[in-house]
């Protein structure tokens, strides 16, 4: 109790713990919103606290140390108490990260009130994969799933996030931590004391995306921050989740920083098959060709090309999601038909895992019909023989290497319900 009241203690006398730096950029105002001001807060406590240790990470030289911790001494005593000593680390990344997540553990209820979603923070590490991100908390020896730098780590079955880090960074650690209206962001506390500004942002489509520092926290400041970003408005609360409540972890990391395709595929593939992991997603170009035919041709095995379509796709494989855009030509001879219809497709993909997307969409554009112009194939829009053609479908995309094979389900008004499948070949990006 007595650490928390100093806390609150100082922190509303946040403004005057930094003499250093409220010289260097007096009058400067602070954001508007209390959760960025909370998480530039976080940043700075947890770099004045460490120093970064080069030769333990392996690199020559010494790295440097813009944050000290007598820029904060009264703070810190006032956070000390009886005790009379601050912890402070000469470590890496990791253990800047640690710090910061005991830090939000120790002042949650503080920083629930300055916008923190919940239960809502995680350690989050990159191995050599910048396009997988996995989210973690400090466990004890009683509960834990490793040791990682001599600390016992919490992982679990929906650690992993396919989200790009910021500046494509590999074997780092910082932390995570969402705001009341669902956004998420991101502090790296390690890069903010070896570059003398605050590093942080937030999470959007799949990518963590850096944020212009509030002057007020930063030793110096680089003119390239001047064309990053402000961090996006806070907006309305979201609702308390089921988890609300919860002190099992497990729970509520299924809740952090997903989106529902993710949540469908953990609770429904991940749970169910124990090999499935997510792979380095890469990224590919290339071209496919798929014929369709109804599904009566594929039931009775009477597939003949009075009826039957085929499309030239080109798929475009990106990290987490995916795109396929092509033409389409379908033709109908039967029962004296004499239906023809080019339609251009496009289809929305997400790629569930790295050789797997999962794919939905259609298309649209005209449809001929000579031998039978007053038939009613759908409103005319260009004269007697043109019609609107439509289709849309849905399928899985897989791939081998640079190999590909779709498989679709679709509908048309050429020839009605149907299925597809093709072959392509593609070029990683």
């Amino acid at each position: 109790m007595k650490l928390m009241k100093a806390r609150k203690k100082k922190k509303m006398n946040c403004k005057r713990f930094w003499p250093v730096i409220f010289l260097l950029f007096s009058g400067v105002p602070t954001f508007a919103d209390s959760f960025a001001d909370a998480i530039h807060d976080l940043a700075v406590v947890v770099a004045c606290k460490g120093k970064y240790n080069n030769q333990e990470a392996g690199y020559p030289g010494v790295a440097k140390n813009y944050y000290v911790e007598e820029m904060m001494a009264n703070r810190f005593a006032q956070e000390s108490g009886e005790n009379t000593m601050t912890g402070t680390f000469f470590g890496v990344c990791f253990n800047y990260a640690q710090f910061a997540f005991i830090d939000i553990q120790q002042y949650k209820s503080w920083y629930n009130k300055h916008g923190m979603y919940e239960s809502q923070f995680w350690l989050a590490g990159v191995h050599d994969n910048p396009n997988q991100i996995e989210l973690m908390s400090i466990g004890t020896k009683n509960d834990y799933s490793r040791v990682q730098n001599g600390v016992y780590i919490k992982t679990y079955d929906t650690s992993l996030r396919k989200v790009r880090t910021h500046n494509g960074a590999t074997g780092h650690a910082w932390i995570w931590i969402e705001r009341a209206d669902g956004v998420w962001f991101w502090i790296d506390p390690t890069w903010t004391d070896t570059g003398g500004y605050v590093v942080y942002g937030y999470v959007k489509n799949g990518q963590e995306i850096q944020c212009r520092p509030d002057k007020k926290y930063c030793i110096v400041y680089p003119e390239y921050l001047n064309s990053l970003p402000l961090p996006p408005a806070m907006g309305s609360r979201i609702a308390p989740s089921k988890t609300a409540n919860s002190t099992n972890r497990q729970e509520t990391i299924n809740d952090a920083g997903k989106d529902f395709i993710e949540v469908i595929v953990d609770k429904t593939i991940r749970d169910t098959f124990i090999n499935v992991h997510y792979d380095s997603m890469k990224e590919y170009f290339g071209l496919m060709i798929t014929s369709t035919v109804p599904f009566l041709a594929v039931k009775d095995k009477s597939m003949d090309f009075d009826r039957f379509g085929i499309t030239v796709d080109l798929p475009m494989l990106y990290e987490s999601i995916a795109a396929l855009w092509g033409f389409d030509y379908m033709q109908n001879l039967e029962d004296e038909n004499n239906l023809h219809a080019v339609l251009m497709e496009f289809d929305f993909a997400r790629r569930l895992f790295n050789n797997f997307t999962w794919f939905i969409g259609g298309g649209a554009g005209l449809r001929f019909d000579t031998s039978n112009q007053n038939a009613g194939y759908g409103p005319k829009i260009m004269n007697q023989t043109g019609y609107l053609a439509l289709k849309a479908n849905t399928g899985f995309l897989i791939n081998i290497s640079n190999f590909f094979t779709r498989v679709e389900l679709s509908y048309n008004n050429i020839f009605g319900f149907s299925a597809g499948a093709g072959i392509g070949i593609g070029l990683e990006m």
